[in-house]
């Protein structure tokens, strides 16, 4: 069966279906195509800075999630030696919610909105026909104007369209697993940073956590837990394996395991985000690490805008690579400052000697931490802690005494 439509959407995580959700609200023909069958567990964080709360609010999603979500007020930074920094969000609040939760509300927005949405179906092939995209899916033949790839950052719409020649060979794993009965600080989001590997923290209000490592290759297949299968792993285990001695002893108490989940190589990577009739979006645009918890924020930021392109594109009867640039312009600003913001950020946070003093400048100046979180996730220019004046109001933190 062969079917002609406005846009095809690769790809249900909060990329793809929040595209779809402002597409179908603006008039366009849209389907969504997923592999998975939702709702369904993704390897994640499973947290969102105040960036990407906002967007929620703005998509319509936030009341549906919000009660089977914790609210963060901020995130607690924990040095390898132990030294603890709670840094305020300074606008806004953050959200620990799993992505089980997340995608398939948004998706269910979709639907909602006029979209539709086919789950269990993967598109088999994509090939540029014409002035059209046909994806084949096991179902037939799907002709699009304009096709979105929100499939990761291994796309297959990336590199069908030559906007991405190879996947990451390179880079960092990660390891996590679900727990129950973990004492946490309620309301906090966590970051244990260590030698050459850090762990993130999610907190929900159920009482499960969401405890997940990212480290070296080297490091995971040294790890105790990595040959084993995931039903045998089990909290003691992991606990014991982890090189944060504060979380390690949290972790002993722990009473329930999910199982682990391990996916990778994870490496920071970008590049063009539109060819014709082709606009790409959350993982498969730009890929950040996984230290700043930024990816599903950007993802949802990043959606209004790809979908107004999409939109004013189809009405004016051009989607060729010009008609989407004004998407790709905003990607290539929105990246600009931080990039170099977020290289920064790894270049600090898995170097012992640089992060005890950051962190004791920020235990005695918190302002300076909210103000770093509010670059990072909150919305502000990354240009304020770039500034020559950040870094002098640290230094002097760092020689004061408390």
């Amino acid at each position: 069966m062969r079917r002609r439509v406005d846009v095809v959407v690769v790809g249900a995580g909060p990329a793809g279906a929040a595209t779809a959700v402002e597409l179908a609200r603006d008039g366009v023909e849209v389907v969504v195509l997923d592999r998975a069958r939702f709702p369904r567990e993704k390897t994640c964080g499973d947290f969102l800075h105040p960036l990407g709360t906002a967007a929620l609010d703005r998509l319509g999603v936030l009341a549906e999630v919000r009660p089977r979500a914790q609210s963060l007020q901020g995130m607690l930074v924990v040095s390898p030696q132990g030294r603890e920094v709670f840094a305020p969000f300074p606008g806004g609040m953050g959200l620990a919610l799993r992505r089980l939760i997340l995608d398939d509300a948004i998706l269910r927005a979709a639907r909602r909105a006029g979209a539709e949405v086919q789950t269990g179906k993967a598109a088999r092939a994509v090939a540029r026909c014409g002035r059209r995209w046909e994806i084949r899916t096991d179902d037939g033949t799907l002709e699009a104007k304009v096709l979105v790839g929100a499939d990761g950052m291994r796309s297959r719409v990336a590199r069908a369209a030559g906007l991405r020649r190879t996947t990451p060979r390179r880079g960092r794993y990660t390891l996590g697993t679900y727990v129950r009965g973990l004492p946490a600080h309620p309301g906090w989001g966590e970051m244990h940073l260590g030698h050459e590997a850090y762990c993130g923290v999610s907190l929900f209000p159920d009482g499960w956590a969401n405890v997940t490592m990212v480290l070296p290759r080297a490091a995971l297949r040294a790890h105790p837990c990595a040959g084993l299968r995931r039903q045998e792993a089990d909290a003691p285990a992991f606990a014991e394996a982890l090189p944060f001695p504060s979380l390690q002893r949290r972790m002993r108490a722990a009473q329930v395991c999910a199982g682990l989940r391990a996916v990778g190589p994870l490496h920071p990577s970008t590049g063009p985000v539109v060819a014709d009739g082709i606009i790409l979006v959350g993982d498969a645009a730009a890929c950040t690490d996984p230290l700043t918890g930024l990816g599903v924020s950007l993802a949802l930021t990043a959606a209004p805008v790809a979908a107004r392109t999409v939109a004013g594109a189809l009405r004016r009867g051009e989607w060729g690579a010009l008609a989407l640039a004004p998407y790709a312009r905003w990607h290539r600003r929105r990246l600009r400052g931080l990039t170099a913001l977020l290289r920064l950020v790894d270049r600090l946070a898995l170097r012992s000697s640089l992060v005890e003093p950051l962190t004791s400048a920020w235990q005695r100046r918190p302002a300076l931490a909210s103000a770093f979180l509010g670059a990072v996730g909150g919305g502000a220019t990354p240009r304020t802690v770039l500034h020559p004046v950040y870094a002098a109001r640290l230094l002097l933190a760092c020689v004061s005494r408390a």
